[in-house]
């Protein structure tokens, strides 16, 4: 049986479980669910506190910098291409920007 548009639309939208979810090393949703999050008004007022709480540690924090990564190809051990959601916040942790970076 094929996805529906409808299916296909559901899928695309911001969970925090399954942006949350790991398996193995890889975040298996958060490529279909990006877009509705980075395009989420609401979102992009969050300060730092209720960001880390939406979306869970990141995989890297550099200064004001919150680094989540949303896919990763590998041969190996070896990262080929590593596609990542880079959060900026500003002096009063909310979002200056957001970037994807690949």
């Amino acid at each position: 049986m094929e996805s529906t548009n409808t299916d296909k639309k559901k899928e695309s939208l911001f969970n925090e479980s399954k942006w949350k979810t790991k398996k193995g090393k890889d975040y298996p949703f958060r490529d279909t669910m990006l877009n509705d999050l980075i395009s989420d008004y609401e979102f992009r007022e969050y300060k730092r506190d209720k960001i880390l709480a939406l979306l869970g540690e990141p995989d890297r924090i550099d200064s004001n910098y919150l680094f989540y990564m949303v896919t990763q190809k590998r041969i190996g051990f070896w990262p080929l291409h590593t596609k990542t959601l880079v959060i900026n916040l500003s002096a009063d942790s909310t979002i200056n920007w957001m970037k994807i970076h690949e």
